[in-house]
């Protein structure tokens, strides 16, 4: 039987290659309709953890939500989003307190519903703004390559040297070790990305926007591996062989994306 390291390896390299080509290639457009393909698949991983007895029509109305907000992202950026995202919340508003009679527990329905609209789509869709940059190309390999070289420094510095747990009643494989390997793994992918790319920025700053993107990117995976922990799983799918669901293959992307978005914004700009 196939080990599962050995699953890992080779569904990211049967993945990474068209991956690479689409960010490289493809324009805006097929890019933004990709990250709405990965939106709504993540908001039905995130159903399955957190409402898998919740109606058919209150995930539906939440796919739509979900794919107009990542459609604001692609029309009018962040001036139109926070319209779309009130919209959302009193739209979900109105199809719980519709539905209240039947189920009272719908407060708690429409928390997971905003809570699922503003963690999956709204995130998610500041790739779209970094794409929209100009060298926004490059900026969206920067993200990945910090991404995957940490995930890839944590787990094995945490497999060889892991003794401190992390967050042991949240992911017990973690460690303080491995969180540490994964940050040093960014800081090194991030000095090698701006000698050759972006040596106008001071190392300060590029420093300081690496060790953002990397503790974001950790608190991301946190931040799902507590969802899965609170209904007893261990994946949030089965799409990928050794990786397991979508949203284990992003939740470090849905926090680092907004961390590099608004850091290049506001600070290096």
């Amino acid at each position: 039987m196939m080990s599962s390291h050995l699953k890992r390896w080779l569904t990211a390299l049967v993945l990474l290659p068209p991956l690479v080509l689409l960010v490289w290639k493809g324009g805006r457009t097929s890019f933004s309709l990709v990250v709405g393909l990965v939106a709504a698949v993540g908001l039905l991983e995130y159903y399955a953890l957190v409402m898998s007895r919740e109606t058919v029509a209150i995930k539906a109305a939440g796919l739509a939500f979900g794919l107009a907000l990542i459609a604001t992202f692609y029309l009018g950026g962040l001036s139109v989003t926070p319209a779309a995202l009130v919209l959302a919340f009193l739209g979900s508003a109105m199809i719980c307190l519709a539905r209240f009679d039947l189920q009272t527990s719908v407060p708690e329905m429409l928390y997971k519903q905003v809570t699922g609209l503003i963690y999956i789509p709204f995130l998610l869709g500041h790739l779209i703004l970094i794409r929209g940059w100009d060298q926004g190309v490059t900026w969206i390999f920067v993200l990945m390559a910090v991404i995957i070289a940490g995930d890839t420094g944590a787990y094995y510095i945490g497999s060889v040297f892991g003794r401190h747990k992390l967050a042991p009643s949240i992911s017990p494989g973690k460690t303080v070790e491995g969180a540490v390997g994964g940050l040093v793994a960014n800081l090194l992918i991030g000095a090698l990305i701006k000698k050759y790319y972006f040596p106008e920025f001071g190392w300060s700053y590029w420093i300081a926007l690496i060790m953002i993107m990397g503790a974001l990117g950790q608190t991301g995976d946190l931040v799902e591996s507590m969802l899965k922990r609170s209904v007893g799983l261990k994946d949030s799918g089965i799409i990928f062989p050794g990786h397991g669901g979508l949203l284990d293959r992003i939740d470090a992307l849905l926090f680092a994306a907004p961390g590099l978005y608004y850091f290049k914004t506001y600070v290096l700009s």
